[in-house]
């Protein structure tokens, strides 16, 4: 299974059901291995001062 996004890429992180994660723009700061259930990157979200790691369903292009 192959990633999606690239390191460096600006995208959005999408609003996730059931936490408290919210919607907003992030950057890919790594891409993780495939471990059998879901492509999954490292994100460090321009609103938060962590890191995230999110699967690929849950980031999209951002809107121009």
């Amino acid at each position: 299974m192959s990633h999606k996004y690239a390191v460096g890429q600006s995208l959005e992180l999408l609003p996730s059901t059931g936490s408290s994660r919210r919607p907003g723009a992030c950057t890919v700061v790594s891409r993780l291995p495939f471990e059998g259930h879901a492509v999954q990157y490292r994100v460090q979200v321009t609103a938060e001062t962590h890191q995230r790691i999110v699967s690929e369903s849950d980031l999209k292009l951002p809107a121009n």
